[in-house]
């Protein structure tokens, strides 16, 4: 029993330390929404992340990696820079910002585009309150 202890912490360590991203955009799977996940997922220091296209706006709400938290303003900056790059056209926010990350992913599962409009609006707000 005790020889079956060590590999079975060993198992649970190593399952705790995966490195699969969680990416989702809420577009109407176009060819945008392609481009922000692979630019989310070529970004080395976020592990999860939601976009949200709402009309001329796109909203990012990623989190970073546990050991990077100190960075998380420098990671925002990086995120943003590249998506501007790509998409100029938008009005880009983006947030590292659990409480905002949380409201994201409700906003995914939102079905009218009136009421993701206006929450998208809120969260902007609560961003430049933030900073």
């Amino acid at each position: 029993m005790k020889k079956m202890a060590l590999p079975i912490c060993f198992a649970i360590l190593l399952m705790g330390c995966n490195d699969e991203k969680t990416l989702e955009v809420n577009n109407l799977g176009g060819e945008e929404a392609e481009e922000v996940k692979a630019i989310m997922e070529n970004e080395e220091s976020i592990y999860s992340g939601r976009a949200i296209f709402v009309e001329d706006q796109l909203m990012v709400a990623v989190q970073a990696k546990p050991w990077l938290d100190y960075k998380k303003t420098k990671i925002e900056k990086n995120l943003k820079k590249k998506l501007k790059e790509s998409f100029p056209e938008y009005d880009i926010t983006v947030s590292s910002d659990y409480k905002l990350y949380w409201e994201a992913q409700k906003l995914l599962d939102e079905e009218d585009s009136e009421k993701v409009k206006e929450k998208v609006e809120k969260l902007k707000k609560l961003k430049k309150e933030e900073t």
